[in-house]
């Protein structure tokens, strides 16, 4: 199943004008000056297995490579910790893939390179295996045995992109597209300190000249969209606090891309009180809205809302729900929300 980091990067670096400026700054040099970039286009997702399929999550891009047919597959990676079976797992993938083409008619008389490109995010730095021999159990065996065993084995190694490596400086300096950096800042430097408001706006500040760069673009409706929805999931800050946070640091001309975007989201959420409502009348069906609307911001700030504090929402009126739903910004506590 896909996570909101699965998504969004998918969102932005499935587009070949923002892939290959990442590809290019990732791999090494004497690959990048043999891969036409001209040539690169999303590839057909391959029958590998039930499990891979359904993952839906990975890209694949088909180019040249010195003038041959290739691929490149990219893996994101963004866990609390290094998996030490993305060896495996991206070997499983290649041979996967070549055994889709052998599936095709007719079938090729070689296979075309495919070269793994695995990106990792988070706050630790990437420590686990990278090699499958890694992975074999040879405790108890001679050197001898060891080496025999080896040759006998596939060989196979990964060389993770970690950018939990990188500082801000770095990155910036990669020459990504804008939207692509945008992508990579809000992966590496804001969702590591979601849990924490102060620290997910500190970040996202530090990042304002680049979101505001992406908003002011042709497509800043829909990055609005990705970029916000993204926001919303992977830190504590509701709808009404981000668009305070959007306000103080992008300025107004960006502002209005993202206002249509905190509108949708306001509405959404009233739109789903009123059809609780609807028998009730319209005023009772946007008083549903504002309770909707509350409980939403209450539980992205403090988590789990009390029994007691939901009874208190269902009695209260339109004018406390929207008087509790300003406190909520700035309240240091959820009794501090509801203190008289």
């Amino acid at each position: 199943m896909a996570t909101p980091h699965d998504s969004l990067f998918r969102d932005t670096f499935a587009q070949p004008e923002h892939a290959a400026p990442l590809l290019r700054a990732l791999l090494p040099a004497p690959l990048v000056a043999a891969i036409d970039w001209g040539a690169l286009r999303p590839a057909p997702s391959p029958q590998v297995d039930e499990q891979q399929n359904a993952q839906q999550t990975d890209l694949l891009f088909a180019t040249r490579l010195h003038g041959r047919p290739a691929l490149l597959y990219v893996l994101c990676e963004h866990k609390s910790r290094p998996d030490p079976w993305t060896a495996l797992q991206v070997l499983a993938y290649v041979v996967g893939i070549w055994k889709d083409l052998r599936r095709q008619r007719p079938r090729p008389r070689a296979l075309p390179p495919v070269v793994p490109v695995v990106v990792s995010f988070g706050r630790r730095r990437w420590r686990a295996s990278t090699d499958l021999a890694a992975l074999l159990d040879l405790r108890g065996m001679t050197p001898e045995q060891r080496a025999l065993v080896l040759a006998a084995s596939p060989t196979f190694a990964i060389a993770p992109h970690d950018f939990a490596g990188r500082t801000a400086a770095e990155v910036r300096a990669m020459g990504l597209s804008v939207l692509g950096l945008c992508t990579v800042a809000l992966q590496q430097f804001v969702a590591p300190v979601g849990h924490d408001d102060e620290a997910a706006v500190r970040a996202i500040a530090e990042w304002a000249d680049v979101a505001r760069e992406v908003l002011m673009a042709p497509t800043g409706q829909h990055a609005a969209d990705a970029l916000s929805s993204y926001l919303l999931k992977v830190t504590k800050l509701g709808a009404r606090r981000l668009r305070i946070v959007f306000d103080q640091h992008l300025g107004a001309p960006a502002m209005k891309k993202f206002e249509s975007t905190y509108d949708r989201i306001t509405r959404e959420s009233e739109a789903k009180g009123e059809a609780k409502g609807e028998a009730k009348g319209k005023a009772e069906g946007e008083r549903t809205g504002a309770a909707t609307l509350l409980q939403t911001l209450l539980r992205r700030r403090f988590g789990a809302i009390p029994q007691a504090t939901m009874a208190r929402i269902a009695s209260g009126s339109r004018q406390d729900l929207d008087r509790w739903a300003e406190r909520v910004l700035d309240a240091p506590t959820l009794a501090a929300v509801f203190a008289d």
